[in-house]
C-alpha cells in the first residue's frame, strides 16, 4: 500500500513539491578581485569551521556579476543580501528554539541553540563588516 501512495504521488508530481529544500548558509564576503580572465573572485567565509574553531575562507568565482561595476560596490551589494539571508535564517532558528523549550526536549534545544549562538555572532561580524565599509544595511 506504501509502494502504491508513493508512486501515485510521484507520479502525480506532489512529490517533487514535498522535496526538503536544502539549506543554504549565508556567505560574509571578505574580499573580491578581478583575476586574470576578467572574472570577479571573492573570498568569503559562511558556516565551515576548522580545528581551531575558526571560520574557513573559501574563494568562489562570481558568475553573472558585471565587472564593471566597482569591487567595493560589488561586496557591498553581495553582503546586503547575505545579511538579509542571515536575518531570516536567525528568525527562523529563534523559533525552532522556542518549540523545542515549550516541548522540553532539552538535546534537541541545546544543539539548536548553540547553532543560533554562531549565527547571532556572524551578524556581528556581518554588522562589524558593513561599519568598517561605512555604509548601511
Amino acid at each position: 500500500m506504501h509502494y502504491f501512495i508513493s508512486s501515485l504521488l510521484y507520479d502525480c508530481g506532489v512529490v517533487a513539491v514535498m522535496k526538503k529544500t536544502e539549506i543554504h548558509h549565508p556567505k560574509l564576503y571578505l574580499t573580491a578581485k578581478r583575476n586574470d580572465s576578467g572574472e570577479i573572485e571573492a573570498t568569503f567565509v559562511s558556516n565551515r569551521f576548522g580545528p581551531s574553531g575558526k571560520l574557513i575562507e573559501q574563494v568562489i568565482v562570481l558568475d553573472g556579476v558585471d565587472a564593471h561595476i566597482s569591487v567595493e560596490n560589488i561586496l557591498i551589494d553581495l553582503n546586503k543580501v547575505e545579511f538579509k539571508k542571515l536575518e531570516i535564517f536567525i528568525s527562523r532558528q529563534e523559533k525552532v528554539v522556542q518549540t523545542y523549550k515549550n516541548k522540553g526536549k532539552s538535546e534537541q534545544f541545546r544543539m539548536v541553540s548553540d547553532s543560533l549562538e554562531l549565527l547571532i555572532e556572524l551578524r556581528s561580524t556581518f554588522k562589524n563588516w558593513f561599519d568598517e565599509m561605512e555604509c548601511m544595511v
